[in-house]
């Protein structure tokens, strides 16, 4: 018997490998919370569809069964969008890192995305407040550019001219993402 004390898992299948991922913390719940709102706040009475944690994907190029739940995606061609999830290539994909899942979303998921044709892929880290930005290009993925709220090695008064606080989203170009708005409400816990 396994107990899951009421938690729901978040289950994904991958060349056939069902994967499950428990509940998620709070740094990473504020993150996509506000990733979705930004989103969601931009895109209003447009084409695009944001869609936050608990969809799923079932891209082309998987084997028959798999499918994936993304942190956050946005699709530009509403026929993908189905009764039962996602049929088709998401646009954009935002995986928040945890622990159990960050090698996942580095490399197998970050691989699937990249070989479906995904064009914009971020990986947030909650805990460096952190986010890597990657376009494809060539049908790979390349660090388009690399946005994080603190730097290490710098004194109170570098730290404030060196670091990009918004960015445009390669998407949306118009889009301006402020990173205090993605990390608002993420502390960074002692250990």
């Amino acid at each position: 018997m396994s107990l899951n004390y009421g938690y729901e898992y978040k289950t994904e299948i991958i060349n056939g490998i069902k994967m499950m991922s428990p509940p998620a913390y709070s740094n990473h719940n504020h993150v996509k919370t506000n990733i979705v709102h930004l989103f969601k706040t931009y895109l209003k009475n447009n084409i695009c569809i944001p869609f936050g944690d608990g969809e799923k994907v079932v891209l082309p190029f998987q084997n028959e069964g798999d499918y994936v739940v993304p942190d956050f995606f946005v699709i530009c061609d509403r026929s993908k969008n189905k009764r039962d999830g996602v049929y088709g290539v998401p646009d954009l994909v935002v995986e928040v890192l945890s622990p159990r899942t960050a090698k996942y979303d580095k490399g197998l998921k970050k691989d699937l995305y990249q070989f479906n044709g995904v064009k914009e892929y971020w990986i947030i880290e909650p805990n460096t407040k952190s986010i890597e930005v990657y376009l494809l290009k060539n049908n790979v993925f390349e660090l388009n550019n690399y946005y994080t709220m603190q730097k290490e090695d710098q004194d109170e008064h570098d730290k404030q001219e060196s670091l990009i606080i918004s960015f445009h989203v390669n998407l949306f170009p118009e889009m301006i993402v402020n990173l205090e708005d993605v990390f608002e409400y993420v502390n960074l816990w002692e250990e």
